[in-house]
């Protein structure tokens, strides 16, 4: 009897999600399709009838990634209702913390994958490409700097990503890290424009 496309898009979503957060924390190269399927609790065989190739997984789950950071920085940003530059220290806080420092499998892909994506396939240049523009663009107007992406959002967007980046290289001196996260964050928030 065959399956149901309500239990394939199920099976399809615990593949997806799963592989997003396995990407993030071990790296495209880390995760073999052998083992993200088995971690999904499904065989490998059954990798196949939902995605094309690991490319094509690799970039869904940058976009599905990108998307949640996104959403959450928005939501932050908002939750502050103050003018722009206290909506910017809200995501700022938000994005630069120990906490996405410490836990890349949740986190944004950029800052998790940025090297690898872009060295990899076209596909997942494009899909990180057409994420890291989104997440701009949103943030522009979550901070009401227009619709389109300003140079503003691209500058802040790109610094929150070093400082996690950075902060995640150097984790083996807790100290050092630390000072990374509070020196970035802050002056992430001292130079944004009002």
């Amino acid at each position: 009897m065959p399956l149901s496309k309500e239990h394939k898009a199920a099976t399809r979503e615990r593949i997806l999600s799963q592989a997003a957060a396995l990407f993030r924390r071990d790296g495209v190269d880390g995760v073999s399709v052998p083992a993200l399927m088995k971690e999904a609790g499904l065989t490998h065989g059954g990798f196949y009838a939902h995605f094309s190739s690991k490319n094509a997984l690799v970039a869904e789950a940058v976009t599905r990634s990108l998307q949640g950071t996104t959403d959450h920085l928005v939501e932050a940003a908002e939750r502050s209702k103050g003018p722009r530059k206290d909506r910017a220290a809200a995501a700022i806080d938000e994005y630069v913390s120990r906490g996405h420092r410490d836990h890349p499998e949740a986190g944004c892909a950029i800052a998790a994958l940025g090297a690898e994506t872009s060295r990899g396939d076209a596909v997942v240049q494009r899909a990180a490409a057409d994420g890291a523009r989104e997440a701009a663009a949103r943030l522009s107007k979550t901070l009401g700097l227009g619709d389109d992406t300003s140079d503003e959002v691209l500058a802040l967007y790109a610094g929150m990503i070093g400082a996690i980046v950075l902060a995640r290289a150097c984790r083996d001196d807790k100290a050092l890290s630390d000072r990374v996260i509070e020196v970035c964050r802050e002056r992430l928030k001292m130079n944004f424009p009002v």
